[in-house]
C-alpha cells in the first residue's frame, strides 16, 4: 500500500503533462488531427486519441465536421482570452477607450467572451448626464448585446451551434433575438460588415455598436463597444459604427495582429 501510492500520484502527474502537451500542440495551429497531435507530443497515436476523446467529452476540445480534426472549444478559448484582455487588451485598451469617450462623448466598454454571456473588464463613462452604465466584472447576456454578438460572430459556427443549442436565447425585449436560425443569420452579416449593432435588444432605449478586437494570432480576444440613449444615438450611428471598428483596429494592431496590414 505505501509503494502504490506514489506510484498512483505519479500516474496522475503523468496524465496531466500528457494532457497538457496535447493542449499546447494547438499553440500554433487552429486544427489537428491524430497524426498531427500524435507527431507534435510525441505520445503514441493509440494514447493521444484517448486523452482526445477524453477532452471531447469534457467539451476542452471540439471535432471540425468539415475536415474531422479537432480544436480548442469555445470554453478554452474563452478563458484565454479573458485571461489576455484581463493583463494586455486592457493596458494597451485604456488610452484608447478614453480618446473614444471623448471623441463620441458615450460611454465606451471593452469585453471578453465567457460562454454565452460577455464580461465587461473597462469602461469609460459619458460624461452625460442620461447615459449607459455598465461596470468592471459585470457579466451581460452575449445574445442581446453588441459585444456579444460582435465576439460569437468570430467563432467557428460549429461552435456556435453547438452551444446555441444547448442554451435558450431569453428575451428582454420585443427586438431581443430569441430564435437560434435568425440569430446564426445575425452573426454571419457581423461577421461579413465587421462590426455588431443592438438595438433596444437588452432593455428598451438603449442601442450600442461594438468592433471585434483581433490578437497576434488573428483570435477576436475582446470586443470595444460605444452605448448610449437610443434618441441621441440613433442619429449619429454610422459616425459611432466608424468609431467603434477604427478603436478596435487601433487596439488589435498594438497586439501585434497585422490583417489590416
Amino acid at each position: 500500500m505505501r509503494h502504490g501510492a506514489p506510484l498512483d500520484g505519479e500516474k496522475t502527474v503523468q496524465i496531466v503533462h500528457r494532457i497538457a502537451s496535447v493542449l499546447r500542440a494547438f499553440h500554433s495551429r487552429r486544427l489537428l488531427g491524430i497524426t498531427d497531435l500524435a507527431q507534435a507530443t510525441g505520445l503514441p497515436k493509440s494514447t493521444t486519441h484517448r486523452l482526445v476523446t477524453a477532452l471531447v467529452n469534457e467539451g476542452l476540445l471540439i471535432q471540425d465536421e468539415d475536415t474531422h480534426k479537432y480544436g480548442l472549444s469555445l470554453h478554452v478559448t474563452a478563458l484565454s482570452a479573458s485571461v489576455l484582455s484581463s493583463h494586455a487588451v486592457r493596458k494597451v485598451a485604456r488610452p484608447i477607450l478614453m480618446e473614444l469617450r471623448d471623441q463620441t462623448r458615450e460611454s465606451v466598454h471593452l469585453a471578453v467572451l465567457e460562454g454565452m454571456e460577455v464580461v465587461i473588464i473597462d469602461t469609460e463613462d459619458s460624461y452625460f448626464f442620461v447615459r449607459v452604465v455598465n461596470v468592471p466584472g459585470q457579466h451581460l447576456p452575449a445574445h442581446a448585446v453588441s459585444t456579444g454578438k460582435v465576439l460569437l460572430a468570430y467563432q467557428w459556427e460549429h461552435r456556435l451551434s453547438e452551444l446555441i443549442g444547448r442554451m435558450k436565447l431569453e428575451r428582454y425585449t420585443e427586438r431581443t433575438i430569441t430564435d437560434p436560425r435568425r440569430f446564426i443569420e445575425e452573426l454571419r452579416q457581423v461577421r461579413l460588415q465587421g462590426y455588431a449593432v443592438s438595438c433596444g435588444e437588452l432593455e428598451e432605449g438603449v442601442d450600442a455598436v461594438a468592433a471585434p478586437i483581433f490578437d497576434h494570432l488573428g483570435t477576436a480576444v475582446a470586443a470595444v463597444s460605444i452605448g448610449g440613449p437610443s434618441e441621441r444615438f440613433h442619429p449619429r450611428l454610422s459616425d459611432f459604427i466608424g468609431a467603434a471598428v477604427h478603436a478596435g483596429q487601433r487596439i488589435s494592431q498594438a497586439l501585434r495582429y497585422v490583417g489590416w496590414n
